[in-house]
């Protein structure tokens, strides 16, 4: 029965696969994707947003971009995620059973933090998670432990963990928060051990890393996420704190949300019992971010992801508060298929909005600014129209500009990418991030002729923000369709100089 549940943990991983690399192969790229695709282009120690380690994820699974299509790029987070699923089994087998371990990889899948913004999209997320479980998993181990009876080896891959987590994504320094805090209130007795400050060197080294590319750049990573998550902001903004609960409950879907919670409130009053040292583990490595991020969306807009980590690393513990309820392997099993088959119909629309409603608008420059899953659509139609008018008419050798980082990036994979053209970023560094360094990497943008390309999700006139040009000549307007209906235009611009 124990070899059955492992079984079935790697028969729902390998499902779950392969749901998520035909959603991949289906879906074009969204503004995020396609930015981080650009780490991998212009690698470097670090960058505007965030550390580096994506890019390098990007770099490994297509073979430094030698297999350039969205399904291999996204193979860097279906991948990983797939092993990190493995990885919340292996924390269920050790706190309790298999069952548990089992019980653990349903509940990863269920929820759509860990099924498809970590698990199928490249986002810095999905090298976190992976490291983030890992770290978990291996000092879970030792930390509760006394020192003299734990494995130095697993401290130290442990710690290495830590590291690659926060040179995947900043909040990852909270791994180190939780382990200070479990050491100092609950395990002192690590505090006279060497190995334990030793083991500290590998997430130094990553944040050293990151502090090295900063100097070099006037520490604008700080600059920009301080502007960001300000913890010193007395104002309340209602609607930033709805949306982030809301965002919280319907990321990490509603069922695990409302039973995480319920586990809390039933740990505080004694009536869910368990393992202590287990417990407190827990909640030190996963309730400090949950509770950062909501209050900082008191003052501040924030993103319900920030924290999708932590309820990741609640799912074992939750596996076993829920694995009495009468029939919750069955359960869990229908609301796994149920969101496979949703996301797979979901999917399928997005292509052919066979029932989404046809994008209106009186201006033909704001046709589906309100439809967020036109992000996902249209832009490898856009890259066949505008590539065939841009050869058409000998423009190839001109290079584009754009104001904005989006739709910058999406311009430069589907249109400049495929006919070898440069993309200057053209505007503030908070609005063009990554093309700030892009931009010093090529020849000094000196043309008297320049191409502007934009859409009507993104439009702006280019008379408005390119006062150093002086003709602006509109080359082209071409109509993306689905189901045989214009749901967005493209612009194409010629701009020059006297």
């Amino acid at each position: 029965m124990q070899k059955s549940y492992r079984n079935y943990a790697l028969l729902f991983i390998a499902i779950s696969t392969v749901f998520r690399i035909f959603w991949a192969s289906q879906l074009e790229f969204g503004n995020d994707e396609v930015y981080y695709w650009l780490y991998a282009k212009y690698p470097d120690i670090s960058h505007f947003d965030h550390p580096g380690m994506v890019g390098f994820f990007i770099q490994f699974f297509s073979f430094n971009l030698f297999f350039d299509t969205e399904l291999v790029l996204r193979l860097a987070a279906i991948l990983p995620i797939s092993i990190a699923m493995y990885v919340v089994y292996l924390i269920g087998v050790f706190i309790k059973d298999e069952f548990i371990g089992f019980l653990s990889v349903l509940l990863f899948n269920i929820s759509i933090y860990g099924l498809i913004i970590s698990g199928t999209f490249i986002l810095p997320d999905a090298p976190m998670v992976l490291f983030w479980l890992l770290s978990f998993y291996f000092l879970i181990q030792v930390i509760p432990e006394l020192p003299e009876k734990s494995s130095t080896l697993k401290l130290f891959l442990g710690f290495l963990c830590v590291g690659l987590a926060i040179y995947s994504k900043y909040q990852a320094v909270y791994l180190l928060i939780g382990a200070f805090v479990y050491v100092l209130f609950f395990n002192r007795k690590w505090l006279k051990k060497g190995k334990f400050y030793l083991a500290f060197i590998f997430p130094l080294f990553s944040v050293l890393l990151i502090l090295y590319w900063n100097y070099q750049n006037d520490f604008i990573s700080y600059k920009f996420h301080n502007n960001r998550v300000s913890f010193f902001n007395l104002s309340f903004n209602k609607d930033a704190f709805l949306r982030e609960i809301l965002g919280q409950l319907i990321y990490n879907n509603p069922y695990v949300f409302v039973s995480i919670l319920l586990m809390l409130v039933a740990f505080f009053r004694n009536k869910f019992v368990f393992d202590t040292k287990i417990t407190n583990f827990f909640l030190l490595f996963s309730l400090p971010l949950i509770a950062t991020t909501i209050y900082l969306s008191i003052s501040r807009d924030t993103l319900p992801h920030w924290s999708g980590v932590s309820y990741l690393t609640l799912i074992p513990l939750l596996a076993v508060y829920i694995s009495n309820h009468k029939n919750i392997q069955r359960n869990l099993i229908r609301g796994f298929c149920f969101l496979l088959i949703l996301l797979s119909v979901v999917t399928i629309e997005i292509n052919n909005g066979w029932f989404l409603p046809t994008p209106k608008s009186a201006k033909k420059e704001t046709l589906g600014k309100q439809d967020a899953l036109m992000d996902l659509y249209g832009w490898q139609q856009t890259s066949e129209k505008v590539s065939k008018v841009l050869n058409d008419k000998k423009l190839t050798h001109l290079p584009i500009i754009s104001e904005k980082w989006f739709p910058a990036a999406h311009i430069h994979y589907y249109i400049a990418r495929p006919n070898n053209m440069l993309v200057y970023g053209v505007g503030d560094l908070p609005a063009i991030h990554k093309y700030y360094w892009i931009n010093k990497k090529q020849p000094p943008l000196k043309n008297k002729e320049v191409l502007y390309i934009t859409d009507s999700r993104n439009f702006k006139n280019p008379e408005e923000i390119f006062n150093q040009y002086d003709e602006f000549q509109l080359v082209k307007t071409i109509s993306i369709t689905r189901n045989k209906k214009v749901v967005k235009n493209v612009f194409i611009y010629l701009l020059m100089k006297d």
